[in-house]
């Protein structure tokens, strides 16, 4: 393993979960709102009777080779999968609260991404019981619950995984 190699990160490896091999029924635990703060620091919660579409929470680092391409992905359509899913679903970037983060990092990829809101919340991962990143969990505001979560190796997963749910809360 190189020195860049995720997997020689312990928490990213507490991180990682079973890829499921059929069908599976999915999770089914409630949503929670999201509290945190902004990347200027400014107070934002985002909440779930607020939102009129799935909202596709992207659990993501500044410093993780998967998490680059959805970082970038995220600032605006580019015709590809990326496009796709920001048309299906509201997004909304989370990284780990400002204690645990370079909080000028975080500002300068969330300048990128002026569309997404990016929240930095501890409370988030625990909430949304996320060990690792890139992760993302996909929420049906309507119905307040999980619909469906994934490790994300690239803009083509977490489409699939927004598609696969087909219209939460209908």
């Amino acid at each position: 393993m190189t020195p860049d190699d995720p997997f020689a990160d312990p928490s990213f490896v507490a991180g990682l979960r079973p890829v499921p091999t059929g069908p599976s029924p999915g999770p089914t635990w409630p949503a929670a709102d999201l509290a945190g703060v902004r990347p200027d620091g400014t107070p934002v919660e985002v909440r779930l009777d607020a939102a009129g579409r799935p909202l596709l929470l992207a659990f993501l680092a500044t410093r993780c080779d998967g998490c680059r391409a959805f970082w970038a992905g995220a600032g605006g359509p580019d015709g590809g999968e990326a496009a796709d899913v920001l048309a299906e679903a509201t997004v909304v970037v989370v990284t780990r609260g400002p204690g645990a983060v370079d909080v000028d990092e975080v500002a300068r990829l969330a300048a990128g991404v002026p569309e997404v809101e990016v929240v930095l919340s501890e409370r988030a991962w625990d909430d949304y019981r996320v060990g690792g990143y890139p992760f993302f969990v996909l929420v049906d505001p309507a119905a307040r619950r999980v619909v469906g979560e994934a490790v994300g190796f690239g803009w083509a997963d977490v489409r699939d995984l927004v598609r696969s749910q087909g219209r939460p809360g209908r």
